[in-house]
C-alpha cells in the first residue's frame, strides 16, 4: 500500500510540473535589449552593425526588441552626415533602431575642424559613448561588436 501511495504521490508532482512547464510556454518572452558597440572607422563594420540590427529586428519583431548603436571614437563617422553610411543610418533609424553619437568625440573633432561635426538625420547625442555602454548594460542590455 505504502508503495501504491508513493507511487500515486510522484505521478502526481510529475503531471504538476508538466503543467508548470507548459504554463511558461504560454506566457509571452521579455523584450529584447541590445547594444551595438562601433568604435571603428571601417565602413564595412558600420554595415555589419546596421545588418546585426536589422537581422535583430526580423528574428524578433519590432515590438519585441530595442537596440541601440552607440558610436566613439574613430567610428563615430558613421553618424556623420557626410559618410558612406549616412542614408542607411537614417533609414535603419526609422526601423527603430537608436543610434547613439558621442558627444566627447564630437568635441574632439570640434578642435580639428573648428565646429562640431553635423550628424545624420536620427541620431541621438549622448555625454559619453563608452558611458552610455555601461548604463546600458546595467540596465540589462546585451552588448554586441561586429
Amino acid at each position: 500500500m505504502k508503495t501504491l501511495f508513493a507511487v500515486l504521490i510522484s505521478l502526481g508532482l510529475f503531471l504538476g510540473m508538466a503543467g508548470t512547464a507548459n504554463a511558461d510556454d504560454a506566457k509571452p518572452f521579455a523584450k529584447h535589449h541590445v547594444v551595438i558597440q562601433v568604435s571603428k572607422d571601417d565602413p564595412a563594420t558600420w554595415n555589419l552593425a546596421m545588418n546585426n540590427a536589422n537581422n535583430l529586428i526580423k528574428e524578433f519583431g519590432t515590438d519585441n526588441i530595442d537596440v541601440v548603436i552607440v558610436a566613439y571614437g574613430p567610428g563615430l563617422k558613421m553618424m556623420l552626415a557626410n559618410s558612406k553610411t549616412a542614408k542607411r543610418v537614417t533609414d535603419v533609424s526609422m526601423q527603430g533602431v537608436e543610434f547613439d553619437a558621442c558627444h566627447n568625440t564630437m568635441e574632439h573633432m570640434a578642435k580639428k575642424i573648428g565646429h562640431l561635426p553635423k550628424l545624420t538625420e536620427g541620431v541621438k547625442v549622448v555625454p559619453s559613448g563608452a558611458g552610455q555602454i555601461v548604463l546600458l548594460e546595467q540596465k540589462g542590455y546585451a552588448y554586441l561588436r561586429p
